[in-house]
């Protein structure tokens, strides 16, 4: 008993530790950008498996832009020539392009395919955006975003924000990219840092899709793997809050379960392949020292203070069938109760600077208010399932039909 307790109190001290490590190193980055053409051509790529669905919302945003994008740039991967997303893409007039080596089944290797098959036309763009196929851009999305493109920024990504914000349960799925993006991203961009992709909105330079020929990002969390190879190479990112587009979040528990679990295993998969190149870099002083330190840092300062506040409650746990004291139990629900509102606390902050991005019901704010701490801390039920279920990968996800309003 007393082994755990030391232990816990290690780990909650040294998470503090690295918590306060990356911010010594936070400001030692300078920025490296690149030389935009004045008018750059642009291709949009959207991986689209079965998204019949969803997809028509996502192409009328696309036709209904301030920057007028050529609907034969436009490019829908699908896996069937059959599937009803290819006539909605024919209707629209965009193209579409059917996946062969459909036993690469990971959406970064959609996305490399359709590139390999550009590559093999000699067919190149200046600039390539990525979205997934229930997105839905606001009007100036690819305008805001191109300003990101002419200041020389070689990938930005825009502000994610939410198409089913009506129900707690995606709200609260919601919230982890507000995080990532409103706060860990921005803190970021005020050191002239390397940020963190989440998934979708975002565009990369075409020098770089050029000279890769492919899309050289495949794991389960193909985002993040983009985000650590741009910080170990210095290349530049940002993020346009301006540039906004609408994203849907899983309904049901089991589907956010399936979703937060594979990305889980992809994050830790790219975390540990890229530990001894992040070493390397290290040494050589690079001009964005301290993004490759925060990046190779990564969430280790969270899981050491989660880690040492669950051996402190198991600490507890024992003590009150060991000793059956009335004390013990007081200080278990204590610790129980003061994690939880703690959550809470973080959960109302977030909310409230979600409120000056978009409309969103006061039931909607109570319902996540209190059901967003047992939401993250079921990210633990998520990590378990990431480290013994072996066969993950990239699964369809149920949609729903929902047009932004």
């Amino acid at each position: 008993m007393r082994v755990l307790l030391i232990l816990s109190i290690f780990f909650l001290f040294f998470g503090l530790f690295l918590f306060l490590y990356v911010k010594v190193f936070q400001r030692k980055n300078t920025l490296v950008l690149e030389r935009p053409k004045k008018n750059p051509s642009i291709a949009i790529i959207i991986p689209a498996r079965d998204e019949s669905m969803v997809i028509e919302d996502l192409l009328i945003s696309i036709e209904k832009q301030t920057k007028k994008i050529n609907p034969s740039h436009v490019y829908v991967i699908v896996e069937d020539e059959f599937d009803l997303t290819v006539q909605i893409t024919k209707k629209h007039h965009m193209e579409y392009f059917v996946r062969r080596k459909l036993n690469l089944k990971t959406k970064g290797y959609a996305i490399a395919e359709l590139i390999e098959d550009l590559d093999s036309k000699k067919k190149y763009y200046d600039c390539y955006f990525i979205f997934d196929a229930d997105n839905v851009l606001e009007e100036n999305f690819i305008e805001e975003m191109m300003g990101d493109y002419q200041k020389g920024y070689a990938v930005s990504t825009g502000y994610r924000a939410l198409k089913n914000k009506d129900s707690y349960f995606p709200f609260s799925a919601g919230l982890t990219f507000f995080l990532i993006n409103e706060i860990r991203n921005r803190l970021s961009l005020k050191n002239d840092g390397n940020l963190i992709l989440s998934g979708t909105g975002y565009y990369i330079h075409g020098k770089y899709i050029k000279e890769w020929k492919t899309f050289p990002f495949h794991s389960l969390t193909e985002d993040y793997e983009s985000s650590l190879y741009f910080t170990l190479n210095g290349i530049s990112t940002h993020y346009n809050e301006n540039a906004c587009f609408y994203d849907e979040q899983p309904e049901t528990y089991q589907e956010s379960l399936k979703q937060r679990s594979r990305w889980i295993k992809g994050y830790f998969t790219n975390f540990l392949a890229y530990q001894s190149l992040f070493r390397e870099k290290k040494q050589q002083k690079p001009h964005n020292l301290g993004s490759v330190i925060e990046m190779q840092i990564g969430i280790l300062p969270v899981l050491f203070i989660v880690l040492g506040l669950v051996l402190l409650l198991l600490v507890s746990f024992f003590t009150i069938f060991s000793t059956l004291r009335y004390e013990s139990m007081i200080f278990f629900l204590l610790l129980l109760l003061e994690i939880y509102l703690s959550l809470v606390l973080i959960t109302d902050i977030l909310l409230w600077m979600a409120l000056k991005k978009m409309d969103f019901s006061k039931k909607v704010f109570w319902q996540v208010l209190f059901y967003h701490p047992i939401f993250l801390i079921s990210y633990i039920h998520a990590f378990f399932i990431a480290f013994l279920k072996k066969d993950l990968g990239w699964e369809k996800i149920k949609r729903t039909k929902r047009v932004k309003k």
